[in-house]
């Protein structure tokens, strides 16, 4: 099982696993992606912050690596947009009628810092209102494992039970107060979940891995 994807996200994605490799090594990402039948010359990516910075992209970006922000939206179709992880919370987002898309890393710094907002806030830059989107939340670090200090009450305006965090769920509220209505998931742990008796993603959190995921649209 090198790749995972949600049949009930209806618009062509994937988010690796271990057996397809280090997706930050290049040879190795593009061998993978263009196995898949993903063209690797319209693939953009990121030199991910942890901020909440989002780019409208084109085709002017294709190939290659923006740095200063943690995802993109674009209305090109043919672009494909790629997202590194290895615990932090993908989320891929599109219009409808697929014409305008996003790929956004949220950890739990970007979502405290408002990168779902500013996702939307570029969504409507390009015409396209919360409503209208379809979200797909990919395999992350969920509650079961993600135990975090106190602080976070504070920073989220949450109460903690057994100091777990669900990064999700509070995605899914901001999203939800910003309209969203159709928000599907993929709800495998990155830290715990095995197949075959083996690990089935990269986890800096289990393993403190400088390998990572890539989850693409």
């Amino acid at each position: 099982m090198k790749y995972i994807s949600s049949s009930k996200f209806p618009f062509r994605h994937l988010t690796t696993t271990k057996l397809a490799g280090d997706m930050k090594n290049e040879q190795n990402r593009n061998d993978f992606l263009i196995s898949e039948n993903f063209d690797v010359q319209k693939l953009v990516l990121a030199n991910q912050t942890h901020s909440n910075k989002i780019k409208i992209v084109d085709k002017m970006d294709a190939g290659k690596i923006i740095d200063g922000c943690d995802g993109f939206v674009t209305k090109e179709t043919d672009l494909n947009l790629g997202i590194f992880t290895a615990d932090c919370m993908p989320i891929l987002m599109t219009s409808k009628d697929a014409k305008v898309k996003a790929a956004i890393h949220a950890g739990w710094k970007g979502l405290a810092f408002g990168i779902i907002e500013n996702t939307m806030d570029k969504f409507l830059q390009l015409g396209v209102y919360p409503y209208e989107l379809v979200v797909y939340i990919a395999p992350h670090i969920r509650k079961c494992c993600y135990e975090v200090s106190k602080e976070f009450e504070k920073i989220f305006s949450v109460e903690l039970n057994k100091n777990k965090f669900d990064l999700s769920q509070f995605a899914r509220d901001r999203m939800g107060k910003c309209g969203v209505r159709h928000v599907y998931e993929y709800k495998l742990c990155s830290n715990c979940c095995k197949h075959n008796g083996e690990y089935l993603f990269f986890s800096y959190r289990r393993d403190g891995c400088d390998e990572r995921l890539l989850t693409v649209i």
